[in-house]
């Protein structure tokens, strides 16, 4: 077994492997190929899981979604569609 360098390590003893963050507003992917790297990008607001983006036309079931279905008894209507789109577009401000 060889050295290793101090840097690569975790704390607990195991070897660092290098790997990408995500900006979870950005969606940006960033490389954190050390420990130090690592903590200074989770201290900037940076994840390990890839954010999922909204597809054109609102195709993605967010929290609107599951929020009209669950109150209007006919799923999908024209008034559901239209209560989706004024929760989407309260959540924009």
């Amino acid at each position: 077994m060889g050295i290793i360098n101090p840097k690569k390590m975790k704390a607990g003893g195991k070897v660092f492997k290098s790997h990408m963050m995500y900006d979870m507003e950005t969606g940006k992917g960033v490389k954190a190929p050390t420990m130090a790297k690592h903590l200074e990008l989770k201290k900037k607001g940076y994840g390990h899981t890839k954010p999922k983006k909204m597809k054109a036309g609102g195709t993605v079931k967010d929290a609107c979604y599951h929020k009209v279905k669950a109150s209007y008894k006919v799923f999908p209507s024209a008034y559901a569609s239209g209560a989706i789109a004024k929760c989407r577009k309260k959540k924009g401000k």
